[in-house]
């Protein structure tokens, strides 16, 4: 999207979401079971702690099934090796043990974009009645207002108004020229110039600007030109799931 206004936060935020996992030193000479940004589910009712370690504080107990993706990790911690995980049903974050982890399959340290929000492909890319559309929209009446936005790719993140357009949105500064956008957020979750990593909660979907509904659109753009997305209409698509598609570049 060409910007015509200055890039600027027009509302107050709401808040950056907290992951609560800290760096820590990766396991030495082994080879690692996960990388960063696959996809794991838990095989019991498994602990997620605020730090490595079974003294740490319980910032949520999962379900045998539940999904997440890793963030940190690996780490030794008390005889154990640790993961920082991002579980993905209840947006939160902390550490749990691997041997009670499994591959879920999909995202993967080769992904280069991920989706942004759990939906339906409610307008895809290109050309309709009203114009070309440069990006995807994404709509989920089952939680509406608020459900919760993340970042398709680390970068840096800007917050921004365009009230004849996506009304509340962020995007997202990646290497190579590319930048990812979010727009029509009824909230935001990062702060102008903040670091976020793939994953990282960056907002709530919304209704504002030039919109007919509560909806994401979501756009990639390359030196300011837009860049395909490939979807269809009422597709379903499940948040940090990879986009199937190799951009040059990333």
């Amino acid at each position: 999207m060409t910007r015509k206004l200055n890039r600027r936060s027009v509302v107050k935020s709401l808040g950056i979401a907290a992951t609560g996992i800290t760096g820590t030193a990766a396991l030495s000479g082994t080879v690692s079971a996960f990388a960063e940004g696959e996809r794991v589910e838990a095989t019991t009712d498994l602990n997620t702690r605020k730090r490595p370690g079974t003294e740490s504080s319980v910032v949520a107990t999962v379900n045998p099934g539940e999904v997440g993706e890793i963030v940190n990790g690996p780490t030794a911690e008390d005889g154990y090796t640790w993961w920082g995980i991002h579980w993905l049903n209840r947006d939160v974050w902390g550490w749990s043990v691997e041997r009670y982890l499994t591959s879920a399959g999909g995202g993967g340290a080769g992904t280069d974009i991920v989706w942004p929000m759990d939906g339906i492909i409610s307008s895809d890319y290109g050309q309709r009645s009203s114009g070309f559309h440069g990006g995807v929209d994404i709509d989920n009446n089952n939680t509406g207002v608020g459900t919760p936005v993340y970042a398709a790719r680390a970068g840096t993140a800007y917050t921004a108004y365009d009230s004849g357009g996506y009304g509340n949105y962020v995007y997202i500064v990646h290497e190579n020229g590319y930048e990812t956008e979010y727009g029509h957020l009824n909230s935001f979750a990062v702060s102008d110039g903040q670091q976020v990593s793939r994953g990282d909660h960056i907002g709530g979907m919304g209704n504002s600007g030039n919109s007919t509904g509560p909806h994401l659109h979501f756009g990639i753009e390359q030196n300011n030109s837009p860049k395909p997305i490939p979807s269809d209409n009422y597709q379903n698509v499940s948040a940090l799931g990879a986009i199937n598609k190799d951009y040059s570049g990333l």
